[in-house]
């Protein structure tokens, strides 16, 4: 009966650990949102975003627009224009990724708007990226990211991952207590 009782909590924790395996064999990817790789710039400076692969039809052209203050004085891939707003279209990397770097005019100030829209999907992925001027220093971390690191992997919380651990080590821990009751009633 042991035996059995152990088989079945090995096949059991199998099936939870391999769960998350499954759910991330599906690329949900499509349709992601794009973003900058810091939230707040200082005006002068660059600022990269960022689009994971599969967030675009492969190859697919996208129209990208910026607007905000002085948005004219944008310039995305070298390009400028006279408008108050700059609009560009570049296409997607094979694998549906993008990386868009924008160089931001001297004069940039306030937060300002970059959409970029994918002309054969549809997908519209919205943007924003704050500028403090050239004469006030950045001293706000970016809120997306608690120690700098890109958050990867397992999607299961930590709690809960603890939480199966303790129940799997007090199943075991019942399981000896049962065993050692029944050899001391059996002698």
């Amino acid at each position: 009966m042991f035996k059995k009782i152990l088989a079945a909590v090995a096949v059991t924790a199998g099936l939870l650990l391999a769960a998350p395996t499954a759910a991330n064999a599906v690329n949900y990817t499509d349709g992601a949102q794009c973003k900058f790789d810091v939230s707040v710039a200082e005006a002068g400076g660059t600022a990269t975003l960022i689009c994971i692969p599969g967030t675009w039809s492969p190859g697919e052209a996208i129209n990208w627009t910026v607007s905000g203050q002085d948005g004219a004085g944008f310039k995305l891939a070298s390009l400028r224009t006279a408008d108050t707003s700059l609009t560009f279209t570049k296409h997607a990397n094979a694998d549906g990724s993008d990386v868009l770097t924008v160089t931001l005019p001297a004069s940039a100030s306030g937060t300002y708007s970059v959409v970029g829209l994918g002309q054969s999907s549809g997908h519209e992925c919205p943007a924003s990226l704050t500028v403090l001027p050239a004469d006030q220093a950045s001293t706000v971390l970016d809120p997306g990211s608690s120690d700098g690191l890109a958050h990867t992997g397992s999607v299961v919380a930590s709690w809960a991952a603890w939480m199966g651990g303790s129940l799997v080590v007090l199943g075991l821990i019942a399981l000896a207590i049962v065993g050692w009751v029944r050899k001391v009633k059996a002698s």
